[in-house]
């Protein structure tokens, strides 16, 4: 069956600019967010970036980009609720990959400000230091887990932005670290996911 491919050139003017106009209401409804995988070596399963790119453009997902191989993605869609893109993300990827795999969805707006200069100092020397964002579902969470830090003996200086807990390790000390540790312990009861605050920097140059 032959089908036409319609050509920009046989539409009138006036449907041309019809066509250009209906394009660009479309991208105004469309709303940018980050989303985290927790993890992407689950149960024996690992998530690839080219086959998570794919399965989100199949979805109905636009300007799908990732970064790293950690699970860091940018995207748009035409829904302005982050909790239900989180919902339709973690159902696509449990029901692709037969196993639960959650997500933290950010909005423009968190991860502009998270990516804004690090709220924590870097002790000397700062090349030797990270300054990483333990993500989580919800700014109670935050709260509970500064509670936690908290109640650590010797733990160092975090800092509650919204929905993130600011902290910081030396290199190479990230499993002995009082924090990292206690981030680790927590990744068991609650949807969390930490990310170098360098990572955040580069994630809301895609979102742009």
């Amino acid at each position: 069956m032959l089908r036409h491919v319609l050509d920009p050139s046989d539409l009138s003017p006036a449907k041309r600019c019809s066509t250009s106009i209906n394009r660009m209401r479309l991208d105004c409804l469309m709303t940018r967010y980050a989303v985290f995988l927790r993890g992407v070596n689950v149960g024996g399963v690992k998530v690839l970036m080219k086959d998570l790119t794919q399965l989100l453009l199949d979805a109905g997902f636009t300007e799908v980009k990732t970064l790293l191989a950690s699970g860091n993605v940018v995207l748009s869609v035409q829904i302005t609720d982050p909790l239900a893109v989180q919902e339709q993300c973690n159902a696509l990827l449990a029901s692709y990959y037969q196993r639960p795999i959650p997500t933290l969805v950010y909005t423009v707006e968190e991860i502009q400000q998270l990516s804004a200069a690090f709220p924590l100092p870097l002790p000397q020397p700062a090349g030797e230091h990270h300054g990483y964002y333990t993500l989580c579902e919800t700014a109670q969470d935050a709260q509970e887990i500064g509670t936690a830090i908290d109640g650590l003996e010797n733990h160092g200086e975090y800092a509650i932005q919204g929905r993130a807990v600011a902290w910081i390790v030396r290199k190479g000390e990230s499993t002995t670290n009082p924090i990292g540790k206690l981030m680790d312990a927590q990744a068991k009861q609650r949807i969390v996911s930490t990310r170098n605050h360098n990572t955040l920097v580069k994630v809301a140059k895609l979102l742009i």
